[in-house]
């Protein structure tokens, strides 16, 4: 049958980045290979540097055909292009390697977020010490956490005032605690960080005005999050659509509900992706929360359609469903969306 859902944008490498992405999806789902090798070649032929200023459909492109294929892959490429977005967004200057991810980066926003919204505070305490500061605290999930990645992370002073600062995650008093038995997500080097008086240069201190930082990276921070969502969302529904034949004929209702809720979503998400106006943060917000929940459907229709031949944990069925099963917990979780769209209104 015709696909049910269509990509966002066509670019010359697609073809190239999907076949790749293919090649690599069970041996990155089984933990047996990183995802940052496909990351360099996507950062090899510059597509890291889409979405740094302009539209950012291109970027959410990439990150959707990743999605559609491996979303540990298209997560760790979320984190690694929001550290670059941080850069962007305070002036810092990128370290060496990191623009062609021949240096990992990682996001370790989301205690900014929560405390912003205050649902939180942020768990990294910072004292003023000679050159910069000295940071104690703890980040509970993190990912992209190699020996030589750059980390960018909230700090809060003893007066409350916070900060957003980077380190290394191989620096000394930094402790790295990996997270294994995760569903879909082993190969993403996702860890706690345990700070204790780790030493951050004032040269890395990337800005003392929190507020304005977060108002200029949340567009990119949950676009680029929904791009996966609907990325994995189409994969969903391009398999379901092979199935849908006769005694699954009777999901076609289903299926076209679904497809219809996809392409709702697609269009609004373009929409914003090109405007280059800022979204409100309230539809933010919701098109990131109804993208999971697009995401939830779509694998369900999948795996209700497939049957069988899903149900075995090494099947392109049964990756996605876990890869679903981590949205609800991303951050911003389904809780922490479900609260901030209610006191937004």
């Amino acid at each position: 049958m015709e696909p049910l859902a269509e990509p966002l944008l066509q670019y010359p490498q697609r073809s190239a980045l999907l076949e790749q992405a293919r090649r690599s999806a069970a041996h990155v789902d089984a933990g047996q290979i990183s995802p940052f090798t496909l990351l360099q070649s996507i950062g090899e032929i510059g597509l890291l540097d889409l979405g740094r200023s302009g539209s950012l459909l291109p970027m959410s492109a990439v990150i959707y055909d990743l999605a559609s294929e491996c979303v540990a892959s298209a997560f760790s490429l979320w984190g690694h292009r929001m550290a670059v977005a941080y850069h962007d967004a305070t002036g810092a200057q990128l370290p060496t390697g990191v623009l062609e991810a021949e240096r990992p980066a990682a996001s370790a926003m989301a205690p900014a977020f929560k405390a912003a919204a205050g649902i939180s505070e942020i768990p990294v305490l910072a004292r003023r010490v000679d050159g910069g500061l000295r940071i104690s605290g703890s980040i509970p999930w993190a990912s992209n956490i190699y020996d030589d990645a750059i980390v960018v992370l909230p700090v809060v002073e003893e007066d409350g005032k916070a900060l957003i600062v980077r380190t290394m995650a191989g620096a000394t008093g930094l402790t790295v605690r990996h997270l294994t038995e995760l569903l879909a997500l082993n190969a993403t080097r996702s860890a706690s960080l345990e700070f204790q008086n780790v030493f951050i240069r004032t040269s890395d201190i990337m800005t003392d005005d929190v507020p304005a930082f977060l108002t200029s990276i949340r567009k990119p921070f949950l676009l680029l999050q929904a791009a996966f969502c609907l990325g994995l969302s189409a994969a969903a529904l391009n398999s379901a659509a092979d199935g849908l034949t006769g005694v699954n004929e009777s999901f076609k209702p289903d299926a076209d509900v679904v497809t219809e809720e996809f392409r709702r979503l697609q269009r609004e998400f373009i929409a914003m992706a090109e405007d280059p106006s800022p979204p409100s943060k309230l539809s933010l917000l919701q098109l990131r929360l109804d993208s999971a929940h697009l995401t939830g459907a779509a694998t369900r229709l999948e795996a209700a359609v497939v049957g069988g031949r899903g149900y075995q944990s090494a099947s392109a069925t049964a990756r996605r469903l876990r890869e679903a099963a981590f949205l609800p917990v991303q951050s911003p979780t389904e809780g922490h969306l479900r609260w901030e769209i209610q006191h937004s209104q």
